[in-house]
């Protein structure tokens, strides 16, 4: 019999009797039962009981509905019923999905409704000490499948067959303060006494460790998730986590999207030889670490800006690598005469040094400026006037294309190797930041956008900011 989950809620939204006044006060506290439905996806279930005569249902949808609030975080889980070994449930920065109300729920005497869940954290009391385990979403599947060969011997009416995956992956591979195994969990998904034997397959990592809490756990996992989404271009996350630090258990269940993917290899397929885990021994774990929510973020992106097209693409992608030389910048790896002792970003973007005082230097460029309208048709000619003084402060700026070449040389590319002209880009960026028709720049924009070209070369620039600086000299895993 499968043990249920119980607790004490509190509800802590003020304005909720306000909703319906004409109904009974609410108590505040309440019964919940948390429900993992495991035949439906592992759908995180919240079932909440209540007086019928405070019309709990009715004032909860009212309100979120108006608000438009995170429904989530006025809740707090105050005491644990049952199971006697569970201590804690958390719902982090987790949101409802959905709220189920129904004239006909009722159990204990009570009413109720179920809040659907995005994701939920439960700890448990556990002295077993296994291996942690963390189940992926589909999209990792044949990223996993990779590892792995089956036995295709022919066998004879006599003998017994046996069947028997075989993981390539024999030891667990150091990562950071880690070690992991990429796998799949097989399972039976018939019925005892079908015919037919069907063997379902669910990708997931192990992972040993010693002394290390939850936190930097989950950093090493979510890393591990961000270096897969990277080689593969898709959204590689893990569903449910199974995390053993001393004496407790912590699983975390989370919503994430899972979808079969048709291509799973990405851009640089064959710099790591058609396996990701030539790209995940090779990266500095420890920088990546240190510099997490930055790395997810320039990787989200770049994965991002490679599903869109046209402007769009070639903007994010031009992005990242501003954000990648501000972080180099705040870094001190280059710049650094420039930024200061306390790196300043507003410091980098420099005026040139001029003979003259501000007052007469601004007054020498807009007398230069006035002469340049001689040129402007006539229809413009009022409007370049009106503009004069804000483009003062344009001309006197060193420009940032320095900037990026002081990157480009500290990490060593060339982004005439990927068929680029960097001034050419640089123009076309500005010429789409101000609004202007990209029509005329339509050829480059298109040129750009290749993957062999922009994507390409911004990919090289996450890989050297990740620890590899020469493709041709990375290690191999061997299986």
């Amino acid at each position: 019999m499968k043990i249920r989950t119980f607790f004490k809620l509190r509800i802590n939204i003020e304005a909720l009797d306000l909703i319906s006044p004409k109904y009974q006060k609410c108590a505040k506290f309440y019964k919940g039962e948390l429900i993992i439905d495991e035949k439906n996806n592992h759908e995180i279930q919240l079932k909440i009981f209540f007086d019928e005569k405070e019309n709990l249902d009715r004032k909860i949808s009212l309100w979120y509905h108006k608000y438009d609030l995170n429904l989530i975080q006025y809740f707090k889980v105050i005491e644990i019923e049952e199971p006697k070994n569970l201590i804690e449930i958390d719902f982090l920065n987790y949101r409802c999905k959905e709220i189920q109300k129904s004239t006909s729920f009722y159990e204990f005497d009570l009413k109720y409704f179920i809040v659907k869940l995005t994701g939920i954290k439960t700890t448990f009391l556990n002295s077993e000490k296994l291996a942690s385990t963390i189940y992926l979403n589909q999209q990792s599947f044949d990223l996993i499948e990779l590892n792995y060969y089956y036995n295709q011997n022919i066998f004879l009416d006599d003998e017994d067959y046996t069947w028997k995956p075989r993981n390539k992956i024999e030891n667990y591979i150091k990562f950071g303060k880690i070690s992991f195994k990429p796998e799949h969990r097989f399972f039976r998904t018939t019925k005892n006494h079908s015919e037919k034997i069907l063997i379902q397959k669910e990708p997931r990592l192990s992972l040993e460790y010693s002394n290390l809490d939850v936190k930097e756990i989950k950093k090493h996992i979510e890393l591990l998730c961000t270096l897969y989404s990277f080689y593969s271009l898709e959204n590689i996350d893990y569903s449910i986590s199974r995390i053993h630090t001393k004496d407790k258990l912590h699983i975390e269940v989370r919503d994430v999207s899972s979808n079969i993917t048709k291509d799973y290899h990405g851009i640089f397929r064959w710099e790591f030889f058609q396996n990701p885990l030539n790209l995940l021994i090779n990266v500095n774990a420890v920088h990546l670490l240190e510099n997490s929510k930055f790395y997810r973020n320039i990787v989200n992106r770049f994965i991002y800006s490679l599903k869109t097209n046209g402007e769009s693409k070639f903007m994010i992608l031009y992005s990242i690598l501003e954000q990648i030389r501000n972080n180099y910048i705040l870094d001190k790896k280059i710049e650094k005469e420039k930024a200061g002792n306390i790196p300043n970003l507003k410091k980098v973007t420099e005026e040139y040094k001029f003979n003259l005082s501000k007052t007469q230097t601004d007054k020498f460029i807009k007398d230069i400026l006035e002469n340049i309208i001689d040129i402007i048709s006539e229809e413009d000619k009022e409007l370049f006037k009106k503009e004069i003084k804000y483009k003062l402060t344009p001309i006197k700026v060193v420009s940032m294309i320095n900037q990026f070449q002081s990157l480009f040389d500290y990490i060593e590319i060339n982004p005439v190797d990927f068929k680029l002209d960097f001034l050419e880009l640089k123009r076309l960026r500005d010429s789409i930041f101000h609004g202007r028709p990209v029509n005329d720049n339509l050829k480059v924009l298109n040129s750009a956008n290749l993957n062999k070209c922009l994507p390409k070369f911004v990919g090289t620039v996450i890989l050297k900011y990740s620890g590899i600086n020469d493709l041709k000299e990375i290690n191999k895993i061997e299986i």
